[in-house]
């Protein structure tokens, strides 16, 4: 368990170092200059997964709906420079998630509806 650990500890270090990661953290600490942006920002990601985790609702629909709401974001060029950089940083993250469990044989068929 401790070479596990410590390759962990290599992996999230090599990650710390990747582009992604250093745009993402940049663009974090300029919006968290501005409260509000950075709570609008919070509420849009917050709605946003909920919808994702709500089966009992029409996911376009809603999802058309929460864009219309917060379209300033969209246009709002560090907030929208910000959610593209999340989105590529969890990108990686996701990728490094999918290929640990596939690597592991962890069963994820439940998973799929």
């Amino acid at each position: 368990m401790i070479e596990v650990r410590g390759l962990m500890a290599e992996v999230i270090k090599k990650l710390s170092e990747t582009t992604e990661y250093n745009q993402y953290q940049i663009l974090l600490e300029r919006v968290k200059t501005q409260p509000e942006l950075y709570r609008r920002i919070g509420e849009f990601r917050r709605r946003s997964l909920m919808l994702q985790f709500n089966g009992d609702i029409d996911p376009i629909h809603a999802n058309n709906e929460l864009q219309k709401e917060f379209g300033d974001l969209q246009h709002n060029g560090l907030a929208n420079d910000f959610m593209v950089a999340e989105r590529r940083y969890c990108n990686i993250v996701r990728s490094l998630q999918e290929q640990l469990l596939e690597g592991a044989n962890v069963s994820t068929d439940f998973l799929e509806g």
